[in-house]
């Protein structure tokens, strides 16, 4: 299975900065394109920051989440693995490691407080196989037993085979947050290529009756990028997915009606090659920009920016990322121009900062920034609790499998 999951690559780059490719008009995207860059060394060690071991041992590490667990006001951390017997969070600053439940082959998490009692609830994917008949799919709802720091109870509301990604999303702008699920595949996809071109479901669930509603069964083959976001600034969270047939925002209506559009196909090469893995969303001089792997486990990072009418372009900053799968955002210097920070999950060293050399976010410098982490998953988060959200975590898919906080501690 983790084979499957990290389809391991080699090959670095040199820094690039990035050519605006193509106009993706009206929200509606053309067919872009790239340049390609030479292949080189990687570069030394440069970006700005103090790297701390929170943990090592999570086995198949695949995902952190950051959140307050217990109620004290202080971001905590969550360390998921794929070959990990329990779920266990860090609680802040100790980092002491408290067990929350132990169940087999999970794969994702979200966060939200559902019941307004300042300790959130977990929604969980597990049972995970990237091959759909042999995964059961456990989507289950975890709840604090009263202490925070003491096992909790897991409620299993569906099986849906191949569950991938779990996102909490507020799709009404009411506070009321939903369960938004992605399965990776078809049940019956024919592996990782589904030279069928299959649906794979996107799908919702209520707190209280947890009953499955769809959200579209239009996206096709591998969808492996799901984020929430309020894309079009009216309250509500919009439901992001990336994929093989391209990049999605998911908008539910005051009408009660889910829309999809395109807001870029992502990398023009021929299925299963196309589309991309993962997104990220931000603001840049107040406008609006979101950042793309390329293609599925690909080897591109990708900025995509308004112009004065609106239209975003395609630029291509980098294609050096092996079996790209980590992304996030982070302004470390609180400019309002935030940093990208992008991995992989191969074997090599594959962690990556760029900061923009120019305003609009044209020209992007490449900093390496771990030379021992294979990243499967980063966030960004306050840790030390200062209102500056500038510190960047990761998890590591490889033995020994480590937890790293990213200190910020540049200008």
């Amino acid at each position: 299975m983790l084979s499957l999951l990290f389809c391991l690559g080699l090959g670095f780059v040199a820094p690039v900065s990035g050519v605006a490719a193509q106009v993706v008009a009206g929200g509606q995207a053309a067919q872009p394109g790239g340049p390609t860059v030479p292949a080189g060394p990687p570069p030394p060690i440069t970006a700005p920051f103090t790297v701390h071991t929170i943990a090592t041992g999570i086995k198949g590490g695949y995902q952190v989440v950051a959140a307050d667990v217990n109620n004290d006001g202080k971001v905590d951390l969550i360390g998921l693995g794929l070959a990990a017997d329990s779920l266990i969070w860090y609680e802040n600053p100790s980092w002491t490691p408290h067990v929350i439940v132990s169940v087999p082959r999970m794969v994702n998490l979200d966060v939200a407080d559902l019941d307004g009692d300042g300790i959130p609830e977990i929604g969980l994917a597990y049972g995970f196989s990237p091959n759909g008949s042999k995964s059961t799919g456990n989507i289950g709802i975890i709840h604090s037993n009263g202490d925070p720091r003491g096992l909790r109870t897991i409620k299993e509301i569906d099986q849906e085979p191949a569950t991938h990604r779990v996102r909490f999303a507020d799709i009404e702008g009411n506070g009321k947050k939903v369960l938004v699920i992605a399965p990776i595949l078809n049940l019956v996809a024919k592996g990782f290529p589904d030279p069928d071109h299959l649906p794979t479901p996107l799908l919702m669930y209520r707190p209280g009756n947890w009953k499955r509603e769809v959200i579209t069964e239009e996206n096709k083959g591998v969808v492996h990028g799901l984020r929430t976001f309020d894309w079009y600034g009216d309250g509500r969270q919009d439901v992001l997915t990336a994929g093989y047939s391209g990049v999605f925002v998911h908008s539910f209506g005051k009408d009660g009606k889910w829309k999809r559009l395109e807001i870029t196909p992502g990398n023009p090469s021929e299925w299963p090659n196309g589309g991309a893995g993962e997104i990220v969303v931000g603001k840049m001089g107040g406008k609006q920009f979101f950042v793309t792997i390329e293609p599925f486990h690909g080897n591109m990072v990708v900025v995509y920016t308004q112009d004065g009418q609106g239209q975003y372009h395609r630029n291509v900053i980098d294609t050096g990322l092996v079996t790209g799968h980590a992304l996030t955002l982070v302004d470390v210097d609180g400019d309002g121009i935030p940093e990208i920070v992008a991995g992989g999950g191969g074997s090599r060293v594959n962690l990556f900062f760029y900061r923009a050399t120019d305003a609009t976010g044209q020209k992007w410098q490449r900093m390496l920034m771990d030379n021992d982490m294979s990243a499967q998953s980063c966030v960004t988060a306050d840790l030390k609790g200062n209102k500056a959200a500038n510190d960047v975590i990761c998890i590591d898919g490889r033995p020994p499998n480590s937890l790293k906080w990213y200190e910020y501690k540049g200008k």
